[in-house]
């Protein structure tokens, strides 16, 4: 049977397939909650190099800004050390040995979950690499990429993803690696990803971190960095964080924060006198809806901070994040940008119903071939010519049972040399019965 046969070809190919397009950067560099699952601002108390420019606190998060980077030897870095790196609102980061250390990132739809994605997308390399100790407390230049690699931090390892893994296993959450992100498939593009460090024995002083991620492989490297100021003890990383008027608690292994304000012994009293019991502001607004059309869903967030717990007092009590369902209309349009940007799109094509019998694959007509270009619900037809396919043409075919369940087929790409002509009604789709 020809389904039959699609499903190993689409075995063959996820093995087979080339490089899809990968991006994603770190988003902030000490996140208050393990494993969490929905972004919340006023859990970050620190942002990497420039992060003020590319993921402002105030922003949408995973937003692309064109912050992704490949490293080279010469230039590991997006940017350059500079005075007007960090901010008041977006300050440098400051870690004591053995700090729980959380790491936040957009997953930019570069997961392994049966339920939105497939198992094959890939994880090869996630560390995080310093410079020696600075010899002044503003740097001009960054080591070679080469002299990062040789100081290793810690290794946050890679996720499970191939043919040999359970479907059970992609959709089990925490994961290893890049792809844990337990709210991945109610937003793909910009779902909220965490990985979890322990900061190893280390001299005071001032370092550049760098973040490495291997896509594809481990030289498909993407980088991110930021300046560390290394104190020697908890105690000191909290009045640096008392000065700046952040929380000093720090993540626990469970996901929530637990208030961890030193108490000076003979002193409990004082402190407990002083106890500021945090209460919620107002609810934000609603955030985008994940999707146009087809069932969505928007959250809203409000924030711990009317006031925020202080001296050992009480958190706030209660959810901060509240869920809708929304744009729930049948999709009209066969194609719908989500998102778009100087190089490239996101976007949905939307699979109407009833679904025609037999077998049968969408072909999906760009302005210009894709300069790199990932599918999810979906894999590429390999049968598609390679002239055609250098035309900006797609054959994509759904050969697993979870694949045909969806709703739409959701795309990634880089379209660099048409980019202008990238719209909606320049987008042809068709269903080709095979």
């Amino acid at each position: 049977m020809l389904h039959k046969f699609l499903s190993t070809l689409a075995v063959g190919l996820a093995l087979m397939i080339g490089s899809v397009h990968g991006h994603s950067w770190i988003a902030c560099t000490d996140y208050l909650e393990e494993n969490g699952a929905d972004w919340n601002p006023d859990l970050c108390r620190a942002f990497p190099r420039d992060g003020h420019r590319f993921v402002p606190k105030t922003g949408l998060f995973g937003r692309d800004t064109g912050y992704d980077y490949h490293p080279n030897e010469n230039t590991p870095c997006k940017t350059m050390p500079s005075a007007t790196a960090y901010n008041k609102e977006h300050p440098m980061a400051v870690y004591y040995p053995g700090q729980k250390i959380i790491l936040a990132h957009p997953t930019k739809n570069h997961v392994a979950d049966v339920r939105c994605t497939n198992k094959f997308i890939p994880d090869n390399l996630n560390k995080i690499y310093r410079s020696g100790k600075l010899d002044t407390p503003q740097p001009t230049k960054d080591p070679k990429l080469s002299e990062f690699r040789s100081n290793q931090v810690f290794d946050l390892g890679i996720s499970p993803f191939g043919n040999e893994i359970s479907d059970e296993r992609t959709r089990t959450y925490p994961k290893t690696g890049f792809q844990n992100a337990p709210k991945f498939c109610d937003n793909p593009d910009k779902a909220l990803a965490t990985y979890t460090m322990i900061l190893p024995a280390m001299s005071p002083g001032r370092y550049t971190f760098m973040w490495a991620w291997g896509f594809n492989s481990v030289q498909d490297l993407y980088s991110t960095c930021w300046e560390v100021d290394i104190v020697a003890s908890k105690a000191a990383r909290d009045q640096v964080l008392r000065d700046r008027e952040p929380s000093t608690s720090d993540p626990d292994g469970e996901g929530t924060v637990t208030p961890a304000i030193p108490v000076t012994p003979g002193r409990r009293s004082t402190v407990a006198a002083n106890a500021v019991d945090g209460m919620w502001n107002t609810w934000g607004s609603w955030q985008t809806c994940s999707r146009p059309c087809g069932g969505g869903i928007q959250r809203r967030i409000r924030r711990c901070n009317n006031p925020q717990p202080r001296n050992n007092g009480a958190p706030c009590v209660g959810s901060r994040v509240e869920t809708r369902a929304c744009n729930t209309q049948e999709c009209s349009q066969d194609i719908v940008l989500t998102e778009k940007w100087n190089r490239g799109a996101n976007g949905h094509i939307n699979l109407k119903t009833p679904r025609p019998s037999g077998d049968w694959r969408v072909v999906v007509r760009f302005p210009c071939s894709a300069e790199r270009i990932n599918f999810w619900n979906a894999i590429e037809d390999g049968r598609i010519p390679s002239e055609t396919r250098q035309l900006g043409e797609y054959w994509l075919i759904q050969p697993e049972p979870w694949m045909q369940d969806k709703a739409y087929i959701g795309f990634s790409a880089e379209f660099p040399s048409c980019i202008g002509e990238l719209e909606e009604s320049n987008i042809v789709t068709e269903i080709q019965l095979l």
